[in-house]
């Protein structure tokens, strides 16, 4: 789905009701932003078990199995509500239809598939655009022009960004080339920059786990085919090793970052949330230094200052957030 077809069938934030961040209360906008980085954490984490794994499992069964393993976890979690879900999928269909598209199995597809002929380097690269694609799009949508503080707190961190994906050398951009898979890898992050900025009108009768649910079975039965003729193309045969690792990606790292991540934007708003997605990189380099050995160096610790430093000066200072009732559920 294009998402010009989207917004022509569902109206634009600004006509909808709005809460401001000042009438929340200061400790449930603390937890909003612990909920953020643990995600970005997950996030981090995501990247160094997945590409372990890429060597036995091809990457759309990779996407199909992580949302998979999800579904199953949260199935008794969320049968009470099955009949709000049911009633939700008919009554809301295209909305959910959308936001699967962007935000859950299809948008991990064009991740895992592009990574597979990329590096990590450039998915590196490429996650750092997200807040970039957020204000970006914001801008365009919703006449949204980023604050001072935003502004410069984003540049800051994308500096510290930079200084490691470029092991303290900035010279080094000047030599990447970016090939199909980079552009694929693009693609998901534009798709996932329209999810965050989109997420907090997901429908209100459904709590968080019900949502994620919904959004599970819908993505999981759009790649379901493709990975299935990948399946068996490829021979796949999953040891203990890959059935913890699916778990670990399925269970944690998609279905508690997604509820985490749902929560935190809900609360601050999609451009602090797509701020602090600058902490992914700084996550991901300490996780591949501490269990796959690589080492740790003087220009990580700048950039983690540098990404930090923006993160939390872009989040200084709270604003009205254009955004539907928050779900008094969880």
């Amino acid at each position: 789905m294009q998402p010009s077809l989207y917004w022509k069938t569902y109206p634009r934030c600004s006509a909808l009701p709005r809460r401001t961040m000042s009438s929340a209360p200061v400790s449930s906008r603390a937890l909003a932003y612990a909920a953020l980085v643990l995600t970005t954490a997950l996030w981090g984490s995501n990247g160094v078990v997945s590409r372990a794994l890429m060597d036995t499992i091809p990457p759309l069964v990779m996407a199909s199995a992580r949302w998979a393993v999800a579904f199953v976890v949260l199935l008794p979690l969320v049968w009470p509500e099955r009949r709000a879900i049911a009633h939700s999928l008919r009554r809301d269909w295209k909305l959910l239809l959308a936001l699967a598209l962007m935000g859950s199995a299809p948008q991990s597809a064009l991740v895992y598939t592009g990574l597979s002929a990329s590096t990590a380097i450039h998915l590196g690269l490429l996650n750092s655009t997200i807040p970039v694609l957020i204000i970006l799009i914001s801008w365009g949508w919703y006449a949204r022009r980023p604050r001072r503080l935003e502004a410069m707190g984003l540049a800051i961190s994308l500096v510290g960004v930079f200084l490691i994906l470029a092991h303290g050398d900035l010279q080094s951009f000047v030599h990447l080339e970016f090939n199909h898979g980079d552009l694929l890898m693009l693609g998901a992050m534009v798709t996932w920059a329209i999810y965050t900025l989109r997420v907090k009108d997901r429908p209100q009768t459904l709590s968080l786990f019900a949502f994620v649910f919904a959004l599970s079975l819908i993505g999981g039965l759009l790649t379901l085919p493709f990975a299935a003729f990948q399946w068996v193309r490829a021979g796949v045969h999953l040891g203990t090793r890959e059935w913890l690792g699916l778990l670990y990606i399925g269970a944690v790292v998609t279905l508690v970052s997604a509820v985490l991540f749902s929560y935190g934007v809900e609360r601050v708003g999609a451009v602090r949330a797509g701020i602090l997605i600058h902490l992914m990189p700084v996550f991901s380099s300490a996780f591949a230094a501490l269990f796959i050995g690589e080492r740790l160096f003087l220009y990580h610790a700048a950039g983690f200052v540098l990404v930090a430093g923006g993160a939390i000066l872009g989040c200084l200072k709270p604003e009205p957030v254009l955004s539907s009732q928050a779900s008094s559920k969880t």
